[in-house]
């Protein structure tokens, strides 16, 4: 009798018991385990780095809310150039020596430090670029400031160390937006500038390198 049923009835082999259901379940998580590992390679081989969150001027001390991060790959080229997630602590309150637009990517080479070891103001000094030196300052150069007051020339302050230049575009002494360049003073320096920047005449001499005033004004 049971040899009769187990006729009638014979068993499916293992195999057949697989449906197209069980392999498409199997594909995609077989799918699924690909991608992930992919995305955790991708994230082992890119490296975040800072960009600006918005439209920053120049002389803009920058701040963690004013950073945005993006990835990019580990093996770019220009990387070590540019400013990294472990270097933003650091770089806090540091100037930018040139404007950026939302979204740039941020360089080491276009921030300086807001001020000197002995605790310097900076302040932003307005001048046409062909008072000052025909717009070939940097950051890191020397500048003298000279004011005339009545056809007499005078230096108003020596030996200042520029921060941050801004992009030319010709605009005079007081117009917003226009070229001017960021140095580091004193409080009674500030003082002296501004009292230049209000009489409106005003040269910044390239200094770096150059004998200290009174020496050259001494010099036969």
């Amino acid at each position: 009798m049971r040899e009769a049923d187990a006729q009638k009835h014979p068993r499916r082999p293992f195999s057949r018991r697989f449906s197209a259901t069980h392999i498409l379940t199997a594909i995609v998580v077989i799918l699924a385990f690909v991608l992930n590992f992919l995305v955790l390679q991708d994230r082992r081989d890119t490296t975040l780095v800072a960009t600006a969150g918005r439209q920053m001027p120049v002389g803009s001390a920058i701040t963690a809310s004013d950073i945005q991060l993006v990835s990019v790959a580990s093996g770019f080229e220009g990387l070590p150039s540019l400013v990294t997630e472990g270097q933003l602590e650091s770089l806090d309150g540091y100037v930018l020596r040139e404007s950026l637009s939302e979204g740039d990517l941020i360089g080491r080479s276009m921030l300086v430090a807001p001020s000197g070891p002995t605790g310097l103001r900076s302040m932003s000094i307005p001048v046409p670029i062909e008072h000052a030196a025909g717009g070939s300052l940097v950051a890191g150069n020397l500048v003298d400031v000279v004011t005339v007051d009545d056809g007499v020339a005078e230096f108003v302050v020596a030996g200042l160390e520029v921060l941050g230049v801004a992009e030319a575009n010709n605009s005079g002494i007081g117009s917003p937006g226009g070229y001017h360049i960021i140095v580091a003073v004193t409080a009674e320096q500030s003082l002296r500038v501004a009292e230049a920047i209000d009489a409106g005449s005003i040269e910044v001499v390239k200094a770096t390198g150059a004998p200290d005033v009174g020496e050259a004004l001494a010099s036969p």
